[in-house]
Formats: structure tokens, sequence, C-alpha cells
């Protein structure tokens, strides 16, 4: 059953992966990370922390993610 779990989790965030892929980095800003099986950028850019903070998600909205809102001044590596 876990096994079970943790591939439906996968398959979760690979299809979220793909339909966020617009939501990749646009240069320096204050962007909404989502986690869970990695880490993927949600959306983004904001100017502050509070514009960030108002556009993120509840935590397990999709099932299984959290969310924080972290600035990036260079694009991750992925």
């Amino acid at each position: 059953m876990r096994i079970r779990n943790l591939l439906l989790s996968a398959a979760i965030a690979l299809i979220v992966t793909d339909a966020r892929a617009d939501d990749a980095w646009h240069g320096p800003g204050w962007y909404v990370m989502a986690y869970q099986l990695a880490v993927i950028i949600w959306s983004g850019p904001y100017d502050s922390r509070q514009a960030c903070d108002a556009a993120r998600p509840p935590d397990n909205d999709p099932e299984g993610f959290t969310f924080d809102c972290t600035y990036l001044d260079t694009e991750p590596s992925g």
C-alpha cells in the first residue's frame, strides 16, 4: 500500500510539474514554491514577500503539497 501511495504521489507531482511548466523562472523575485517529492516553482515572481504570501495556495491543495515563498535571485538548476 505504501508503494502504491508513493507511485500515485509521484504521478501527481509529474502531472502538476508539466501543468505548471509555464510558471517557471522569469527573473529575480519572490516565488511560491511547492514541495512534495520535488521542489517546483508554482508561481511568480512577485515584487514582495507579502504579495507572494497572498498568492500562496493552502497546504495540501492539491493533496500532499506544501507551499512556501522563497526569494530567488538566480535561476534554479534542475
